[in-house]
């Protein structure tokens, strides 16, 4: 790994870094315990305050991509609820989770938190014992599959991280730790066929989706949390996961610790 690796807490902030960090607004996310919770005379959202009525989802929708030949677009999905029957094999995709909604069914500006779900080779993925649960294995035309739900702010400083939306270039190569994902084959004819690992293109930390570990977020923090493994600094640790579970077809997140949702996972950076 080329360099020291650092963290966002020890770095000067970039000047556009109010436009990279996860809105506070997000927060009220957090307020409500399941699909569908009522939420009023909630705290403000964003400046100016005002006062909210309405409801908040557990649901992931997926967003707008980068590239209009990304698959999401190509099946018209975006704003759409995420389902597992939408991926095929080590497809990804950027989503709002726990988007809050107005009582005209409008979707509130600035809430839900940044995500990301990738759909793995199950066959490939370690994750410890106690997230076990929190991930969704089922068949994917007919390959074991594995989903992985993550929060998409990068560790480093709060960017964006992306899922294949470009090649990692082989001078990012320099790994810490190889990613298993380069041990990815052709589900047909078993040829190798390697994955390129998540990639934060605002200065190239890279994370394992398929390698699950602990991990703890630094002082003041000193969170303990579970994430996919850092494989390429500046970053130091892990991406933190999101508790999954499936109602149906539907893809949900868990956020009150009293369902097994971790929401200090995420409010322990990017604040």
């Amino acid at each position: 790994m080329a360099g020291q690796a650092k963290d966002w807490a020890d770095e000067e902030p970039p000047a556009d870094r109010g436009r990279r960090r996860f809105l506070q607004a997000t927060l009220l996310a957090g307020a409500a315990a399941i699909v569908g919770t009522t939420v009023a005379s909630a705290k403000s959202l964003i400046p100016p305050p005002f006062t909210f009525s309405g409801t908040v989802e557990n649901t992931f929708r997926y967003g707008l991509p980068e590239s209009p030949t990304n698959w999401v677009a190509q099946k018209n999905l975006v704003n759409q609820v995420a389902r597992v029957s939408d991926f095929k094999l080590w497809d990804g995709a950027s989503l709002l989770w726990r988007e809050a909604f107005d009582e005209a069914g409008k979707a509130v500006t600035g809430t839900g938190f940044p995500a990301m779900i990738i759909c793995v080779d199950a066959s490939l993925l370690q994750v410890p014992k106690e997230f076990e649960s929190y991930v969704i294995r089922t068949d994917v035309g007919g390959i074991p599959a594995a989903f992985v739900g993550l929060y998409a702010r990068c560790v480093h400083f709060c960017c964006k991280p992306g899922w294949h939306t470009s090649p990692v270039p082989a001078t990012l190569h320099d790994y810490v730790a190889e990613p298993r994902t380069f041990l990815a084959t052709d589900p047909v004819t078993g040829v190798p066929k390697p994955e390129d690992p998540i990639w934060c293109q605002c200065h190239n930390s890279q994370y394992d989706p398929v390698t699950v570990v602990h991990s703890i977020h630094p002082p003041p923090a000193n969170v303990a949390y579970i994430g996919a493994r850092f494989v390429h600094g500046p970053a130091s640790r892990a991406l933190p996961c999101i508790p999954l579970k499936r109602t149906g077809t539907t893809i949900e997140g868990l956020y009150e610790p009293t369902a097994g949702g971790h929401p200090d996972w995420y409010s322990a950076y990017c604040r």
